[in-house]
Protein backbone atom coordinates (compact mmCIF):
# COMPACT_ATOMS: atom_id res chain seq x y z
CA UNK A 1 0.00 0.00 0.00
CA UNK A 2 2.69 2.15 0.81
CA UNK A 3 4.87 1.26 -2.61
CA UNK A 4 0.82 2.50 -4.01
CA UNK A 5 1.00 5.42 -2.44
CA UNK A 6 4.33 6.60 -3.42
CA UNK A 7 3.35 6.02 -7.22
CA UNK A 8 0.84 8.24 -6.90
CA UNK A 9 3.00 10.66 -5.58
CA UNK A 10 1.51 10.88 -2.36
CA UNK A 11 3.70 11.15 0.82
CA UNK A 12 1.76 10.66 4.51
CA UNK A 13 3.02 10.99 7.51
CA UNK A 14 3.16 7.53 9.30
CA UNK A 15 4.64 6.04 12.31
CA UNK A 16 7.12 3.15 12.32
CA UNK A 17 5.91 -0.11 14.13
CA UNK A 18 6.72 -1.55 16.82
CA UNK A 19 6.34 -5.03 18.27
CA UNK A 20 3.79 -5.68 20.94
CA UNK A 21 5.06 -6.76 24.22
CA UNK A 22 4.12 -9.67 25.82
CA UNK A 23 2.75 -7.91 29.07
CA UNK A 24 0.71 -5.91 26.32
CA UNK A 25 -0.38 -9.50 24.82
CA UNK A 26 -1.94 -10.84 28.42
CA UNK A 27 -4.34 -8.13 28.87
CA UNK A 28 -6.10 -10.65 26.66
CA UNK A 29 -4.25 -13.41 25.71
CA UNK A 30 -3.54 -16.38 28.36
CA UNK A 31 0.58 -17.03 29.45
CA UNK A 32 0.42 -20.73 27.83
CA UNK A 33 -0.82 -19.71 24.77
CA UNK A 34 1.70 -17.25 24.48
CA UNK A 35 4.32 -19.35 25.50
CA UNK A 36 3.12 -21.76 22.65
CA UNK A 37 2.99 -19.48 19.92
CA UNK A 38 6.63 -18.54 20.77
CA UNK A 39 7.88 -22.05 21.53
CA UNK A 40 6.26 -22.54 17.39
CA UNK A 41 8.17 -19.74 16.14
CA UNK A 42 11.38 -20.74 17.22
CA UNK A 43 11.13 -24.64 16.09
CA UNK A 44 8.69 -24.20 13.08
CA UNK A 45 7.09 -26.87 14.28
CA UNK A 46 4.20 -27.71 16.86
CA UNK A 47 3.29 -31.78 18.23
CA UNK A 48 -0.29 -32.80 18.29
CA UNK A 49 -0.85 -31.50 21.80
CA UNK A 50 0.00 -28.00 20.49
CA UNK A 51 -2.02 -27.99 17.54
CA UNK A 52 -5.63 -29.47 19.62
CA UNK A 53 -5.19 -27.23 22.38
CA UNK A 54 -4.18 -24.06 20.35
CA UNK A 55 -5.40 -24.59 16.98
CA UNK A 56 -1.98 -24.00 15.76
CA UNK A 57 0.23 -25.56 12.87
CA UNK A 58 -3.40 -26.44 10.61
CA UNK A 59 -4.23 -25.48 7.60
CA UNK A 60 -6.59 -22.69 8.66
CA UNK A 61 -3.38 -21.05 11.12
CA UNK A 62 -0.34 -22.46 9.56
CA UNK A 63 3.29 -22.06 11.45
CA UNK A 64 5.55 -19.37 9.07
CA UNK A 65 8.42 -17.60 9.72
CA UNK A 66 6.37 -14.56 9.37
CA UNK A 67 3.84 -15.79 11.96
CA UNK A 68 5.03 -14.78 15.49
CA UNK A 69 6.72 -11.54 13.89
CA UNK A 70 3.45 -10.93 11.97
CA UNK A 71 1.26 -10.66 14.78
CA UNK A 72 3.66 -9.15 17.11
CA UNK A 73 3.69 -5.67 14.52
CA UNK A 74 0.37 -5.44 14.06
CA UNK A 75 -0.57 -5.61 17.36
CA UNK A 76 2.28 -3.00 18.64
CA UNK A 77 0.77 -0.92 15.92
CA UNK A 78 -2.53 -0.90 17.35
CA UNK A 79 -1.23 -0.43 20.94
CA UNK A 80 0.52 2.56 19.36
CA UNK A 81 -2.84 3.41 17.50
CA UNK A 82 -3.90 3.86 21.44
CA UNK A 83 -1.30 5.50 23.04
CA UNK A 84 -1.17 8.27 19.97
CA UNK A 85 -5.29 8.94 20.64
CA UNK A 86 -5.10 9.01 24.14
CA UNK A 87 -1.95 11.59 23.57
CA UNK A 88 -4.01 13.94 21.36
CA UNK A 89 -7.98 12.95 22.27
CA UNK A 90 -8.39 16.20 24.32
CA UNK A 91 -6.47 18.60 22.02
CA UNK A 92 -8.08 17.98 18.59
CA UNK A 93 -11.48 18.04 17.18
CA UNK A 94 -10.55 15.59 14.49
CA UNK A 95 -8.43 12.32 15.28
CA UNK A 96 -8.19 9.37 13.42
CA UNK A 97 -5.33 6.93 13.95
CA UNK A 98 -5.23 4.02 10.90
CA UNK A 99 -3.28 0.88 11.31
CA UNK A 100 -3.93 -1.26 8.34
CA UNK A 101 -2.17 -4.02 9.62
CA UNK A 102 -4.15 -4.50 12.51
CA UNK A 103 -7.87 -5.83 12.85
CA UNK A 104 -7.49 -9.30 13.25
CA UNK A 105 -10.53 -10.31 14.69
CA UNK A 106 -10.65 -13.94 14.88
CA UNK A 107 -8.14 -14.52 18.02
CA UNK A 108 -9.60 -16.34 20.87
CA UNK A 109 -8.19 -15.56 24.34
CA UNK A 110 -6.04 -18.88 23.89
CA UNK A 111 -6.25 -20.62 20.73
CA UNK A 112 -5.49 -19.23 16.83
CA UNK A 113 -8.25 -19.11 14.26
CA UNK A 114 -9.00 -17.38 10.91
CA UNK A 115 -5.47 -16.77 10.07
CA UNK A 116 -5.45 -14.45 13.34
CA UNK A 117 -2.80 -15.61 16.09
CA UNK A 118 -3.01 -12.22 18.23
CA UNK A 119 -6.58 -10.11 18.55
CA UNK A 120 -5.63 -6.85 18.32
CA UNK A 121 -8.91 -5.28 17.95
CA UNK A 122 -9.82 -6.69 21.40
CA UNK A 123 -6.17 -5.86 23.05
CA UNK A 124 -7.15 -2.62 21.32
CA UNK A 125 -10.49 -1.92 23.35
CA UNK A 126 -8.96 -3.59 26.48
CA UNK A 127 -5.40 -0.68 26.55
CA UNK A 128 -7.96 2.22 25.76
CA UNK A 129 -9.98 1.76 28.73
CA UNK A 130 -7.09 1.09 30.56
CA UNK A 131 -6.58 4.68 29.45
CA UNK A 132 -9.63 5.59 31.04
CA UNK A 133 -12.39 5.38 27.81
CA UNK A 134 -14.70 2.96 29.45
CA UNK A 135 -16.99 2.82 27.16
CA UNK A 136 -16.40 1.67 23.38
CA UNK A 137 -17.97 1.38 20.83
CA UNK A 138 -16.87 -1.24 17.90
CA UNK A 139 -17.77 -1.30 14.36
CA UNK A 140 -16.31 -4.63 12.29
CA UNK A 141 -17.12 -4.04 8.19
CA UNK A 142 -15.09 -7.08 7.64
CA UNK A 143 -16.78 -9.54 5.00
CA UNK A 144 -16.26 -12.19 8.11
CA UNK A 145 -17.77 -12.20 11.69
CA UNK A 146 -15.51 -10.72 14.53
CA UNK A 147 -15.98 -14.10 16.05
CA UNK A 148 -12.98 -13.69 18.64
CA UNK A 149 -14.20 -9.67 19.78
CA UNK A 150 -17.54 -10.91 20.29
CA UNK A 151 -16.81 -13.96 22.55
CA UNK A 152 -14.60 -11.34 24.47
CA UNK A 153 -17.03 -8.75 25.25
CA UNK A 154 -20.43 -10.60 24.56
CA UNK A 155 -21.38 -10.40 28.90
CA UNK A 156 -19.73 -7.24 29.05
CA UNK A 157 -22.05 -3.99 28.63
CA UNK A 158 -19.21 -1.60 28.75
CA UNK A 159 -18.43 -2.42 24.89
CA UNK A 160 -21.35 -2.46 22.49
CA UNK A 161 -20.14 -4.37 19.13
CA UNK A 162 -21.39 -3.66 15.56
CA UNK A 163 -20.80 -6.15 12.98
CA UNK A 164 -21.82 -6.07 9.46
CA UNK A 165 -20.72 -9.68 7.93
CA UNK A 166 -21.95 -12.51 5.80
CA UNK A 167 -23.77 -14.92 6.80
CA UNK A 168 -22.65 -17.94 8.49
CA UNK A 169 -25.01 -19.68 7.15
CA UNK A 170 -22.95 -19.76 3.99
CA UNK A 171 -19.18 -18.36 5.35
CA UNK A 172 -16.78 -18.37 7.84
CA UNK A 173 -17.13 -18.60 10.52
CA UNK A 174 -20.28 -20.46 10.20
CA UNK A 175 -21.36 -21.02 13.89
CA UNK A 176 -21.24 -17.70 14.83
CA UNK A 177 -22.20 -14.49 13.72
CA UNK A 178 -26.31 -14.55 13.76
CA UNK A 179 -28.70 -11.90 14.61
CA UNK A 180 -29.76 -13.76 17.65
CA UNK A 181 -26.70 -13.54 19.34
CA UNK A 182 -27.49 -10.35 21.33
CA UNK A 183 -25.19 -10.79 24.21
CA UNK A 184 -25.54 -12.64 27.79
CA UNK A 185 -25.89 -11.19 31.39
CA UNK A 186 -24.90 -7.77 31.48
CA UNK A 187 -23.64 -7.87 28.10
CA UNK A 188 -27.62 -8.64 26.80
CA UNK A 189 -28.59 -6.51 24.05
CA UNK A 190 -25.00 -4.61 23.24
CA UNK A 191 -23.91 -7.08 20.46
CA UNK A 192 -25.67 -6.12 17.22
CA UNK A 193 -24.89 -8.61 14.52
CA UNK A 194 -26.08 -7.87 10.83
CA UNK A 195 -25.85 -11.21 8.94
CA UNK A 196 -25.53 -10.23 4.85
CA UNK A 197 -27.00 -12.12 2.18
CA UNK A 198 -24.76 -13.06 -0.94
CA UNK A 199 -24.53 -10.33 -3.56
CA UNK A 200 -24.23 -6.88 -1.14
CA UNK A 201 -24.27 -4.07 -3.37
CA UNK A 202 -23.18 -0.35 -2.40
CA UNK A 203 -26.32 0.77 -1.50
CA UNK A 204 -27.19 -2.02 0.80
CA UNK A 205 -24.21 -1.86 3.00
CA UNK A 206 -24.39 1.89 3.74
CA UNK A 207 -27.91 1.56 4.67
CA UNK A 208 -27.13 -1.52 6.80
CA UNK A 209 -24.07 0.96 8.55
CA UNK A 210 -26.23 3.78 8.81
CA UNK A 211 -29.32 1.95 10.55
CA UNK A 212 -27.26 0.05 12.96
CA UNK A 213 -25.30 3.31 14.19
CA UNK A 214 -28.43 5.27 14.21
CA UNK A 215 -30.28 2.79 16.70
CA UNK A 216 -26.39 2.45 18.88
CA UNK A 217 -26.11 5.71 19.60
CA UNK A 218 -29.95 5.83 20.59
CA UNK A 219 -29.06 3.25 23.63
CA UNK A 220 -25.14 4.06 23.96
CA UNK A 221 -22.93 6.91 24.43
CA UNK A 222 -19.63 5.86 24.10
CA UNK A 223 -16.02 7.55 24.98
CA UNK A 224 -14.24 6.00 22.07
CA UNK A 225 -14.61 4.39 18.98
CA UNK A 226 -12.47 1.12 17.14
CA UNK A 227 -13.75 0.15 13.63
CA UNK A 228 -12.22 -2.89 11.92
CA UNK A 229 -12.09 -2.25 7.75
CA UNK A 230 -11.81 -5.23 6.46
CA UNK A 231 -12.19 -4.85 2.62
CA UNK A 232 -12.90 -8.31 1.31
CA UNK A 233 -16.22 -7.14 0.89
CA UNK A 234 -14.78 -6.01 -2.73
CA UNK A 235 -15.98 -7.46 -5.47
CA UNK A 236 -13.04 -8.63 -6.87
CA UNK A 237 -12.21 -10.37 -3.02
CA UNK A 238 -12.24 -14.72 -4.06
CA UNK A 239 -13.46 -14.98 -0.03
CA UNK A 240 -16.42 -13.24 0.09
CA UNK A 241 -19.53 -12.96 -1.92
CA UNK A 242 -20.32 -9.48 -1.57
CA UNK A 243 -19.79 -7.19 -4.18
CA UNK A 244 -18.90 -3.69 -3.04
CA UNK A 245 -16.91 -0.90 -4.60
CA UNK A 246 -13.82 0.81 -2.90
CA UNK A 247 -16.55 3.87 -2.43
CA UNK A 248 -18.33 1.71 -0.04
CA UNK A 249 -15.48 2.02 2.94
CA UNK A 250 -15.29 6.47 2.04
CA UNK A 251 -19.37 6.21 2.71
CA UNK A 252 -18.71 3.96 5.58
CA UNK A 253 -16.20 6.54 6.58
CA UNK A 254 -18.78 9.60 6.42
CA UNK A 255 -21.26 7.73 8.00
CA UNK A 256 -18.90 7.28 10.99
CA UNK A 257 -18.01 11.28 10.88
CA UNK A 258 -22.08 11.53 11.81
CA UNK A 259 -21.33 10.36 15.21
CA UNK A 260 -17.52 10.76 15.54
CA UNK A 261 -14.64 12.32 14.09
CA UNK A 262 -12.58 10.38 16.80
CA UNK A 263 -11.43 7.21 16.25
CA UNK A 264 -8.93 4.07 15.91
CA UNK A 265 -9.26 2.27 12.69
CA UNK A 266 -8.27 -1.00 11.94
CA UNK A 267 -7.38 -3.16 8.73
CA UNK A 268 -8.47 -6.81 8.30
CA UNK A 269 -9.08 -9.06 5.75
CA UNK A 270 -8.66 -8.50 2.28
CA UNK A 271 -7.06 -10.79 -0.09
CA UNK A 272 -6.58 -9.44 -3.35
CA UNK A 273 -3.60 -7.30 -3.58
CA UNK A 274 -4.96 -5.27 -5.49
CA UNK A 275 -8.27 -4.05 -4.55
CA UNK A 276 -6.76 -3.70 -0.71
CA UNK A 277 -3.57 -1.66 -1.90
CA UNK A 278 -6.36 0.40 -3.91
CA UNK A 279 -8.60 0.45 -0.71
CA UNK A 280 -6.49 1.48 1.89
CA UNK A 281 -4.93 3.29 0.10
CA UNK A 282 -8.04 5.02 -1.24
CA UNK A 283 -8.97 5.24 2.89
CA UNK A 284 -6.04 6.75 3.48
CA UNK A 285 -6.09 9.39 1.65
CA UNK A 286 -9.69 10.04 2.01
CA UNK A 287 -8.40 10.53 5.76
CA UNK A 288 -6.23 12.83 5.00
CA UNK A 289 -8.72 15.39 3.49
CA UNK A 290 -6.98 15.15 -0.01
CA UNK A 291 -9.82 16.01 -2.81
CA UNK A 292 -10.40 12.28 -4.68
CA UNK A 293 -10.81 13.97 -7.86
CA UNK A 294 -7.72 15.80 -7.52
CA UNK A 295 -5.89 12.05 -7.47
CA UNK A 296 -4.81 10.52 -11.02
CA UNK A 297 -2.90 7.08 -11.23
CA UNK A 298 0.55 8.17 -12.54
CA UNK A 299 1.70 5.85 -15.22
CA UNK A 300 3.94 4.41 -12.07
CA UNK A 301 0.96 3.18 -10.09
CA UNK A 302 -0.58 1.50 -12.54
CA UNK A 303 2.72 0.16 -14.04
CA UNK A 304 2.96 -1.50 -10.14
CA UNK A 305 -0.69 -2.70 -10.19
CA UNK A 306 -0.58 -4.38 -13.14
CA UNK A 307 2.82 -5.97 -12.03
CA UNK A 308 1.14 -7.70 -9.37
CA UNK A 309 1.11 -11.49 -10.08
CA UNK A 310 -1.03 -13.61 -7.20
CA UNK A 311 -3.20 -16.28 -8.37
CA UNK A 312 -5.73 -15.43 -11.30
CA UNK A 313 -7.53 -12.88 -10.38
CA UNK A 314 -7.85 -11.35 -14.32
CA UNK A 315 -11.53 -13.22 -14.54
CA UNK A 316 -12.68 -10.65 -11.25
CA UNK A 317 -10.69 -7.42 -12.33
CA UNK A 318 -12.03 -4.51 -14.55
CA UNK A 319 -9.72 -2.36 -16.50
CA UNK A 320 -10.56 0.66 -14.39
CA UNK A 321 -9.13 -1.04 -11.21
CA UNK A 322 -5.55 0.18 -12.61
CA UNK A 323 -6.66 3.04 -14.38
CA UNK A 324 -8.40 5.20 -11.53
CA UNK A 325 -8.38 5.20 -7.63
CA UNK A 326 -11.88 5.02 -7.38
CA UNK A 327 -14.10 2.15 -8.38
CA UNK A 328 -17.28 2.78 -10.20
CA UNK A 329 -20.09 2.57 -7.87
CA UNK A 330 -21.96 -0.75 -7.45
CA UNK A 331 -25.50 0.63 -6.19
CA UNK A 332 -28.79 -1.16 -6.50
CA UNK A 333 -31.74 -2.04 -4.87
CA UNK A 334 -31.69 -2.08 -1.25
CA UNK A 335 -33.56 -6.00 -0.41
CA UNK A 336 -32.43 -5.81 3.18
CA UNK A 337 -34.92 -3.35 4.61
CA UNK A 338 -37.23 -5.90 6.38
CA UNK A 339 -34.04 -8.04 7.21
CA UNK A 340 -32.87 -4.69 9.11
CA UNK A 341 -36.19 -3.62 10.47
CA UNK A 342 -36.20 -7.28 12.22
CA UNK A 343 -33.18 -6.85 13.57
CA UNK A 344 -33.53 -3.53 15.32
CA UNK A 345 -36.97 -4.65 16.26
CA UNK A 346 -35.09 -7.69 18.39
CA UNK A 347 -32.73 -5.02 19.69
CA UNK A 348 -34.97 -2.87 20.59
CA UNK A 349 -37.16 -5.50 22.86
CA UNK A 350 -33.40 -5.15 25.05
CA UNK A 351 -33.66 -1.77 25.52
CA UNK A 352 -36.58 -2.11 28.20
CA UNK A 353 -34.54 -4.55 30.25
Amino acid sequence: MLNYLKALNIDLPYVEARDATIDELLIFHTKDYIEALMKSDATMKVNAYIREKYNTGTIENPISPGMWRGSLLATGSSIQAVEIFNSYYKSQKQLVIFNPAGGMHHAKSSKANGFCFLNDPVITIKHLQKHGFRKIMYIDLDAHHPDGVQEAFYEDDSVYTISLHQSPEYAFPFSMGYETELGIDEGLGFNMNIPLPKAINDSEFSYALEKAIDFASSRFNPDAFVIQMGVDGLKEDYLSKFELSNNAYIKAIDIIYRYTKKFILLGGGGYNPISLARAWGLVWIYLNDINLKDVKITKEAEELLRSLDYEDFEDLMEDNIYTSILDTPRDGDIRIKEKLEKIISLHKLYMMV
